[in-house]
């Protein structure tokens, strides 16, 4: 089951990916202090993405990725937030057990904030114009990240594997918005039947979904 041995599974994941926690732990403790929305977090959206792999889909160039003025990726992303910030405002400051997933409208919510971050068009956020599904739930991710999972291909697996959400053992394991919404539905069962306290107290202090996230990349056998 993913949530067995979970000590053991953030213990691997902190041992090994240090690289990872010094960037997520700086950015969660600067973003009590400023709105996620505010045009300030941006950077520090764009250097969680460049950290946690997504620079090469970003495009080339330091400037480009960080300065809205070069029109690159930091004018895309600052656009994509004008969008998902009326759909998301409500739901930037609560928890994953504090949301209501079978409400429509929190569901519409969160699967057009999704589609808006990681559709393919001429506004992509990958430089390619391709899809840009495991940096839309990132960057979901570092907007909250007690409510929003990051969802890459090990955490797939994991939830593929163990939580029989139907993503695919392939390349592109079929990313989309509800199996998005799935997840985080399913996880939110899982958390429920371990013990919310028992769940957060793995690790004090971190975020709920950055606690499974550590899980789940341990868990898909990546350390």
């Amino acid at each position: 089951m993913l949530l067995d041995n979970a000590e053991d599974k953030i213990s691997n994941y902190n041992n090994y990916c240090l690289h990872y926690n010094l960037t997520a732990d700086s950015i969660y403790e600067y973003r009590e202090k400023i709105d996620p929305f505010s045009n300030t977090y941006e950077k520090y959206i764009i250097a969680a993405l460049i950290s946690f792999d997504m620079g090469r889909m970003m495009g080339r160039g330091l400037r480009q990725k960080y300065e809205t003025k070069s029109n690159g990726f930091a004018r895309r992303l600052h656009d994509k937030l004008l969008l998902i910030e009326p759909l998301l405002s409500k739901m930037i400051k609560i928890n994953l057990f504090e949301v209501d997933l079978n409400n429509k409208n929190t569901r519409d919510n969160i699967i057009s904030s999704y589609n808006l971050l990681a559709v393919a068009s001429k506004n992509s956020l990958s430089a390619a114009k391709k899809e840009f599904h495991v940096g839309s739930t990132k960057i979901l991710h570092f907007l909250n990240p007690d409510l929003f999972m990051i969802i890459d291909a090990n955490v797939a697996t994991a939830l593929r594997t163990e939580c029989s959400i139907p993503f695919r053992n392939t390349t592109q394991p079929g990313y989309s918005s509800d199996l998005y919404l799935r997840s985080l539905s399913h996880i939110k069962d899982l958390i429920q039947n371990y013990g919310a306290e028992n769940f957060q107290s793995l690790e004090s202090g971190t975020p709920l979904m950055r606690i499974m996230d550590k899980i789940a990349f341990s868990h898909a056998g990546k350390l």
